[in-house]
């Protein structure tokens, strides 16, 4: 999506300082907390077309540990998902599977239902949980708990 001209807002809720950013900024620009300001205002700050231009940064900042994969971000993204032509829906695979703390935080925060929950109950995505639970650091043990999550949904099956 191309950077929006005009973002709509609430001007009761957010002021327009905090809006200029998105208007001005190259999205690969865009701090985490420019980001968070969205998430904390969210519902009176743009529309389906700014969500969909903020997804590829919001991502790549869940990527580099500047966001957390929260339930917010995973509701946005199936929610894109569920929208995408094929092209993009294969950009949001890559990224999952490229980013096993996101792809955990969608196994523990993300939607139960809808297409972006039925690719995720797949053995790609499991072989890429186990993979990162069993050689990379999980101090927090999302990755073991992802994994052994989607595991116990896929031998329910």
């Amino acid at each position: 999506m191309p950077r929006p001209r005009v973002v709509e807002f609430c001007d009761h809720c957010v002021d327009a300082a905090s809006i200029a950013p998105f208007t001005t900024l190259p999205l690969r620009e865009l701090t985490s907390g420019q980001i968070e300001k969205f998430w904390l205002k969210s519902g009176t700050i743009g529309d389906e077309h700014f969500v969909r231009y903020l997804l590829p940064r919001v991502l790549e900042l869940i990527a580099l540990g500047e966001l957390d994969a929260d339930f917010y971000w995973l509701r946005l993204t199936s929610e894109v998902y569920a929208k995408a032509d094929p092209r993009e829906r294969a950009a949001i695979h890559d990224y999952f599977l490229g980013t096993p703390v996101a792809l955990a935080g969608l196994v523990l925060e993300g939607p139960d239902t809808g297409p972006l929950a039925e690719w995720l109950r797949s053995p790609e995505t499991l072989a890429v949980l186990e993979t990162a639970a069993l050689t990379g650091p999980d101090p927090s043990g999302a990755l073991s708990e992802a994994h052994l999550r989607l595991e116990a949904q896929l031998s329910s099956k």
